[in-house]
C-alpha cells in the first residue's frame, strides 16, 4: 500500500519490524538513487531514548542503501540544516523549533511518519502533532506555489503496537489513513503474587526461583521512581542472585547514565533492572526473560506494553504480578482483558497560546493575523476562539498589537524567549507538556563530580538516601547541587522505603472491576458500616469527584480514601438524583479548577481567556458519557459474601 502512495497506519506487536515495513517502502518510494539534496523523510518518535536506540538500530542498514540519517532532540543535534540529511528523527517538541528556526529545510519533505501514535493520541502532545503537520503542509503547499517544489504531495504512515480503532485515530492527523492489523497478542503466562508493603521479601523469594527456571533477566516495572529506588535498594541488601548486575533506569537520571544503564543492562548475561515507565517502550535492551509489575500500572495500554517487553522473540510472554493490597489484585484481574479505548478527541486550546508564540518566531514579519490562524486551526478553533485567544494574551502583556488585524511579541513573551537558555525556565516555547511544578534539585558524585541525578523533595523522604538502588552519603549543598559519595556505613535495606503517589483510577478501569468481584457491570453496592453506608459507583477519579460534588447539593455524602470508587452516605438512598447535562455543564463552569490539571490540558491552559478554560474543561470531561454512566447504575445491596472484600478495597495501604 506504501509502494501505491495510500497513507497506513499499522498496527503490530512489538519487535515485528513495523519501523522495516514502514521505512523500506518509503525509501523506495521517495529517495531514488539518483535525487536531489535535501531532507525527504520525517520520522517522529515520542522520546528521545526511542530516538537514539532507532538511530543505532538504522545506522547499517541506511548506510548500505546510501540514505543518510540525521537527530534532533533535546539532548542530541547531529542534523545540519546547510547540508540537511534524507531522514531525520525527531520529537513534535524538537520539530515545533526547527520549523521556527529552519523553515526552507521542509519544503522537500514528502513522508512522515509517526511511530507510537498510541502514545500521542489523546494527550496534549498529540493535539501539538496535529497542529505540527498542518503547518508542514502549509510549508509545502506553499513551496509548491512559488516553485520550490514540484508538488504539495506528503505521504504518512503511522505505527502502534497498540491502538483501538487506529483507522479513527490516524485520521486525526492526516486523511484516507488505512488500517493494516497484524494479531499482536502473544499468549501470556502470567504470575500473581502477594507483596506485603512493608517487605521485599515475596520478591527476592521470587528472584531466588530464577536459576531453576532457567531464567536470567528480568525487567521490574514500578509506578513511581521512589519505588524504582526503594526494591533496588532491598534487593542489593538481600544479596540476590545477581549481584551487583541489578540496575534502575528512570528519567531522572542523567541521559548518558540512563544509556549507560540501557547498555550495560543489554549485554549481560544475567541481570535486573528496575524502572518507571521510561522502559516501557521499544528501546532495545536485549531479550528479557520475564517481566515483573509491582502495583498495577493505570491503563490498559501500560499493562500491554510492559508484558510485551519479555521474550520479545518468542511465542509466549511471561509475566509475574506483585500486589500489596486488594485494590491492587483487583487491578491485574481486570488488566489483562481490558479493551483498550480511543483516546479524547476533543482539541486543547492551550495548543493555541503554544503555537501562536511559536508562530511569532517563525514568522518572517515577526508577526500573526487572525485568518493565516483560522486556516490553520480550521476546524479545531474557531476564528472567534482565535480572536479572544489574542486578545487574552494582549492583556496579559504576551502580545502587542501592530498594524490593523495584526499582532507582535510583547515584553512578557520576549522575556520568556530570553528564558529559553535558563534551566529552569517556567515554559518552553516548543512544548506544551505540564510539569509537576516542583523544584528540582542536581546530585553530583563527589569523585567523577558529574551529575547524576536530577531529583525533586520527595527523594528526601527517608531515613537512608539510595542512588540507583545502592546507599549514598550525603557529603555537601552548594547552593546548586547535592554532592553524594559512596555510603560507608552498615546497609540499612531491611524494608523498602518509598512515596508511592496513587495513579489516578480511569473511568474505562473502574468500570472492569464490578466483573472481577462477580457483580454485574452496572452493579452499585451499598454496604452498611458504623457511620453510615458506603456507596460503591465504579466511576473512576475524575467521575467520582463530580459525583461527589453533585450530590451534595442533596444529601450530606462524604469522601472514601478511594473516591474513584466508592462514597460514604449517612444512609441508604432509594433513588439517586437525576441531573441534566445543563446542570453537570454549570457544575463544571463553577468548580474548573478543580478539573484542570486532572485532565491533563496542558502547559499554556492558564493563559487562556476564562471562557474557552472553562470550554475545555467541560469537552474533555464529556458530560453527557458521565450522566450515561450514572444513569446506569443499579443501587443494590452488596451480597454478604462480597462486604469484606469491598471494605477492604477503600482501606489505605498500611
Amino acid at each position: 500500500m506504501l509502494l501505491d502512495g495510500e497513507n497506513v497506519v499499522l498496527c503490530a506487536a512489538t519487535a515485528s519490524g513495523k519501523t522495516e515495513a514502514a521505512l523500506a517502502p518509503l525509501i523506495e518510494q521517495h529517495l531514488p538513487a539518483v535525487r536531489p539534496a535535501g531532507l525527504t523523510i520525517l520520522y517522529l518518535l515520542p522520546t528521545r531514548a526511542l530516538i537514539h536506540d532507532l538511530a543505532m538500530r538504522l545506522a547499517a542498514p541506511l548506510d548500505m542503501l546510501r540514505v543518510s540519517y540525521a537527530v534532533k532532540t533535546h539532548d542530541l543535534v547531529n542534523f545540519d540544516p546547510q547540508r540537511p540529511a534524507d531522514l531525520l528523527l525527531t520529537t513534535p517538541e524538537s520539530l515545533d523549533a526547527l520549523l521556527v528556526s529552519q523553515t526552507k529545510v521542509f519544503v522537500g519533505v514528502r513522508a512522515v511518519v509517526i511511530d507510537e501514535l498510541h502514545v500521542f493520541d489523546g494527550t496534549v502532545r498529540g493535539d501539538q502533532l496535529r497542529m505540527l503537520l498542518n503547518r508542514l503542509r502549509q510549508i509545502r503547499a506553499h513551496a509548491a506555489r512559488v516553485g520550490d517544489a514540484a508538488d504539495d504531495t506528503l505521504q504518512y504512515a503511522a505505527l502502534s503496537a497498540t491502538l483501538p480503532q487506529p483507522e479513527i485515530a490516524a485520521a486525526r492527523y492526516f486523511p484516507a489513513a488505512r488500517g493494516v492489523s497484524l494479531d499482536s497478542h502473544r499468549p501470556i503466562s502470567l504470575e500473581k503474587i502477594a507483596l506485603d508493603a512493608n517487605s521485599s521479601g515475596a520478591l527476592v523469594d521470587y528472584l531466588d526461583t530464577f536459576r531453576q527456571r532457567g531464567w536470567r533477566k528480568a525487567l521490574a516495572f514500578c509506578n513511581t521512581r521512589a519505588e524504582v529506588e526503594a526494591y533496588a535498594a532491598a534487593v542489593h541488601a538481600a544479596d540476590s542472585p545477581f549481584g551487583e548486575a541489578v540496575y534502575v533506569h528512570y528519567s531522572n537520571l542523567e541521559r548518558d547514565r540512563r544509556r549507560e544503564i540501557e547498555d550495560l543492562f543489554a549485554h549481560a548475561e544475567a541481570a535486573l533492572c528496575f524502572a518507571s515507565s521510561t522502559l516501557e517502550l521499544g528501546i532495545d535492551i536485549g531479550d528479557i526473560d520475564v517481566t515483573l509489575l509491582i502495583g498495577a500500572p493505570g491503563s490498559a495500554a501500560a499493562f500491554t506494553q510492559r508484558i510485551g517487553r519479555a521474550n520479545r522473540r518468542r511465542q509466549t510472554a511471561h509475566a509475574a504480578c506483585f500486589y500489596r493490597t486488594p485494590l491492587e489484585s483487583l487491578l491485574i484481574d481486570a488488566l489483562p482483558n481490558m479493551p483498550e479505548t480511543l483516546g479524547s478527541a476533543a482539541f486543547r486550546p492551550s495548543i493555541a497560546v503554544q503555537q501562536i508564540f511559536s508562530l511569532l518566531k517563525q514568522s518572517p514579519t515577526a508577526s500573526v493575523r487572525l485568518n493565516p490562524l483560522a486556516d490553520l486551526f480550521g476546524g479545531l478553533l474557531s476564528a472567534a476562539d482565535l480572536r479572544a485567544i489574542l486578545g487574552e494574551l494582549q492583556a496579559l502583556g504576551y502580545l502587542k498589537a501592530g498594524r490593523m488585524g495584526e499582532w507582535r511579541s510583547g515584553k512578557r513573551l520576549d522575556q520568556l524567549a530570553d528564558m529559553q537558555a535558563v534551566e529552569n525556565a517556567p515554559l518552553s516555547l516548543y512544548s506544551n507538556i505540564q510539569s509537576d511544578g516542583a523544584a528540582k534539585i542536581k546530585i553530583r558524585d563527589q569523585n567523577s563530580q558529574r551529575v547524576v541525578a536530577t531529583v525533586d523533595h520527595h527523594w528526601f523522604d527517608r531515613d537512608l538516601l539510595t542512588l540507583e538502588g545502592r546507599p549514598v552519603n550525603v557529603a555537601w549543598y552548594d547552593g546548586d547541587a547535592l554532592w553524594v559519595s559512596s555510603y560507608r556505613g552498615e546497609d540499612r535495606a531491611d524494608q523498602p522505603h518509598y512515596r508511592s503517589v496513587r495513579q489516578v483510577l480511569s473511568y474505562e478501569l473502574a468500570r472492569r472491576l464490578p466483573a472481577q468481584l462477580g457483580l454485574q457491570p452496572d452493579a452499585a453496592p451499598l454496604v452498611q458500616v458504623d457511620d453510615g453506608w458506603l456507596w460503591f459507583h465504579w466511576l473512576g477519579d475524575i467521575y467520582g469527584h463530580a459525583l461527589l460534588d453533585l450530590l451534595r447539593y442533596t444529601l450530606p455524602a462524604d469522601d472514601t480514601p478511594q473516591p474513584g470508587m466508592c462514597l460514604l452516605l449517612p444512609e441508604a438512598p432509594r433513588t439517586l438524583p437525576s441531573w441534566k447535562i445543563e446542570q453537570v455543564e454549570r457544575y463544571l463552569r463553577d468548580r474548573y479548577r478543580r478539573y484542570e490539571k486532572l485532565l491533563a490540558l496542558g502547559a499554556y491552559h492558564h493563559l487562556l481567556p476564562l471562557d474557552l478554560r472553562r470550554r475545555a474543561v467541560i469537552e474533555q470531561f464529556d458530560a453527557p458519557r458521565f450522566l450515561q454512566a450514572v444513569n446506569r447504575l443499579k443501587l443494590e445491596l452488596a451480597p454478604e459474601t462480597l462486604t469484606e472484600s469491598l471494605q477492604a478495597l477503600i482501606l489505605p495501604r498500611g
